[in-house]
């Protein structure tokens, strides 16, 4: 008898612990729940060479010398993704996020863009904002999925604009998962008047959030996620498409590969051997909407990087 309970006793243990693990797989280790945003972020357009980029922008409420810090958004989204690391950032330096071409507020071009052209109409749009050479100087950048190879473009096409670079969550597909993923992403999204891409869209923007991100900002990012309708797959093209182990060992500058334990760790370590000036810092404690339930993890991890002196 006292076996059998001693037996009991484990198979208790490893659920208790198996949950555990799940639980911290979905919250994060460093994971909190998110306090309403201060309303900070404000919008701005500026000319490129696809028609108009909407920015998502928090200055500095002190004066600052830092370099201003430059975002790029994942796909679907936009720039509204990263309000709490916008705002978190904002405290000492300009912190922007843009919304790509045909995604949030910007202008949509009339065919799919290369990540080529993608670079070339955020650095024009960078531009027209004032920066550059010509005008406020450089910028450091930083980008999670999709974003992270607009930042890999920009920052190895135009090191006069770029000073620093910082990659999350890097789609860097290789060999058969390359291929395995172009053949699902490159899959039709028909709108149709059952609404199943809503269903879809909602099962993974709200139903199966981080639990730990209120509901009205899942909801956010839900309808933020409709806005390029049946065109959502546009910008996969561009990752699909782009020569990324050549333009990784293109860029000059210093580069960090903040790897968060979501589902793209493994190929966000698979970069670092590609870069001249690379360094991998690991954040085991962050996995799933990190943006959302970690930017003060994150804003510190930016901030030892991009204000150290290299």
């Amino acid at each position: 008898m006292l076996g059998l309970r001693f037996i009991a006793s484990l198979v208790v243990l490893a659920l208790l612990v198996s949950s555990a693990i799940a639980e911290e797989r979905t919250h994060g280790v460093l994971a909190e729940a998110p306090g309403p945003l201060k309303g900070l972020v404000r919008g701005k357009y500026a000319d490129s060479s696809s028609g108009q980029v909407h920015f998502h922008i928090v200055n500095s409420a002190v004066e600052t010398d830092k370099i201003p810090f430059v975002i790029f958004h994942p796909n679907p989204y936009s720039g509204l993704y990263f309000s709490y690391l916008l705002e978190d950032l904002g405290r000492d330096r300009s912190a922007l996020a843009p919304d790509t071409p045909g995604y949030g507020n910007s202008t949509k071009p009339s065919a799919p863009l290369s990540m080529k052209e993608l670079g070339e109409a955020m650095a024009a749009a960078l531009e027209n904002l004032g920066y550059g050479e010509n005008g406020k100087g450089q910028v450091d950048v930083s980008g999670y999925h999709t974003g992270a190879y607009i930042a890999t473009e920009l920052a190895a096409a135009r090191p006069d604009l770029v000073r620093r670079v910082v990659l999350i969550g890097v789609p860097f597909w290789q060999g058969d998962e390359l291929e395995k993923q172009r053949a699902e992403l490159t899959k039709p999204t028909p709108v149709d008047d059952a609404g199943k891409v809503l269903e879809d869209k909602w099962r993974f923007a709200v139903s199966g959030r981080n639990p730990l991100v209120p509901l009205d900002r899942a909801y956010d990012l839900f309808i933020e996620s409709l806005q390029s309708g049946s065109d959502v797959g546009w910008a996969y093209t561009a990752v699909l498409g782009f020569d990324a182990e050549t333009q990784f060992a293109a860029i000059t500058q210093p580069v960090l590969l903040l790897n968060t334990h979501g589902g793209l760790r493994e190929e966000t370590r698979a970069v670092l051997p590609y870069l001249q000036n690379g360094r991998l810092v690991e954040e085991p404690g962050l996995t799933h909407g990190i943006f959302d339930v970690g930017a003060p993890v994150l804003g510190k991890h930016l901030r030892a990087f991009l204000d150290s002196d290299l």
